[in-house]
């Protein structure tokens, strides 16, 4: 897993945010703070405007970006995210995993945790 430098904005910390939002670690109006806080970042794009007030169906998200960010991570990272969303009470639709699992897989991958608190640092885990 990279993203090692989330003070400037790139594709890769977008798509982070977006994988975070679809597996339930983070919800619509902790996108929307974290759009307003993210155009302070270096290379910020215009569309972080309109996702400040993002309220939409999720999977609307990459009409407003026009295209569709990657991040390059494995499937364990994806489920260490799970993890989060477990751990923070949430539960995400349809998680392809047992809530145990998700939060073994978050304790088996504390770099996903540890970017996960550098890129939401209002989100207290």
């Amino acid at each position: 897993m990279s993203l090692s430098d989330t003070g400037c904005f790139g594709d890769e910390l977008m798509a982070f945010v977006i994988t975070c939002l679809f597996c339930g670690a983070i919800s619509r109006d902790e996108l929307n703070v974290w759009c307003a806080q993210a155009l302070s970042l270096d290379n910020a794009p215009v569309f972080l405007y309109d996702l400040m007030d993002f309220h939409d169906e999720i999977f609307k998200i990459y009409q407003v970006i026009g295209y569709v960010p990657h991040w390059e991570h494995t499937e364990d990272d994806e489920y260490a995210l799970y993890g989060i969303a477990v751990r923070r009470g949430f539960e995400p639709y349809d998680m392809p995993l047992t809530p145990d699992k998700a939060l073994a897989y978050l304790e088996a991958t504390p770099d996903v945790e540890r970017l996960f608190g550098q890129v939401f640092d209002f989100i207290k885990l």
